[in-house]
């Protein structure tokens, strides 16, 4: 099985890649909806999971233009919304199916092999704390060492994340607040950090309707928890 994974945060591909493993299929990345676009003309995969919002081009117009071109593979989307618009939308675009983010990998699998038409196997239960996901990856792969790459890999991409949102902030740049707090979301929801995750679409989501100068207290809060977090993420995960 190919698939192609389309998303614009390069931590939750990395961590997908993980997720997807126990299906030995091959799988590809692409980073945007052009690059998606490309790359489809050059080999079409059997499924494409793809991000529904993006710069640029979102997930929404990538599959516009993949239905145009011909493309019948299955799409399944990605998303951090799921209220009826929002799927409605995916339907009208011509996708066959979503996943809400943070993505569970265990439904992850079942969706996909329910899609392509083969039988899930039954899913695991989930623990929901900020290392279980990174602990359950390096156990599959035999590598008691991965669990701290991954860990050091999530505390890298946050912090960087972090101080992008402060400069937006002090900028009072409420879009592009909005805009790392959705991939705060994404990838901190792929990892497993669910609470924090909730807490970064919490504030992505009140800012489509509310001024940056209302959403402060949400920006604090989220700023505020990031200390905690780490140190048990560093502490329990064996990072420096």
């Amino acid at each position: 099985m190919q698939i192609l994974l389309v998303d614009d945060d390069a931590f939750s591909r990395k961590l997908m890649g993980y997720y997807l493993k126990p299906l030995d299929a091959t799988v590809d990345m692409a980073a945007g909806g052009q690059e998606c676009l490309d790359k489809v003309a050059q080999g079409r995969p059997d499924l494409i999971l793809m991000d529904c919002q993006m710069p640029e081009m979102d997930g929404f117009e990538t599959v516009t233009r993949l239905r145009a071109n011909g493309f019948t593979g299955v799409i399944l989307a990605l998303t951090g919304n799921s209220d009826p618009q929002t799927l409605q939308r995916c339907s009208e675009v011509g996708m066959n199916g979503h996943m809400s983010k943070p993505v569970d990998p265990a439904n992850l699998r079942d969706q996909i092999l329910a899609a392509m038409g083969a039988a899930p196997a039954a899913a695991p239960v989930v623990v929901e704390d900020p290392l279980a996901r990174a602990r359950a990856i390096a156990t599959a792969a035999r590598n008691p060492a991965l669990m701290g790459r991954l860990v050091a890999s999530f505390v890298k991409s946050t912090e960087d994340g972090l101080a992008q949102l402060g400069h937006a902030a002090h900028d009072q740049d409420g879009p592009a607040v909005a805009a790392v707090a959705h991939r705060l979301r994404g990838s901190s929801g792929t990892f497993g950090a669910i609470t924090f995750s909730q807490t970064a679409g919490k504030l992505e989501d009140s800012l489509q309707t509310q001024p940056l100068s209302q959403c402060l207290p949400l920006l604090e809060q989220l700023l505020g928890m990031w200390p905690a977090l780490k140190s048990q993420l560093e502490i329990s995960g064996g990072t420096p």
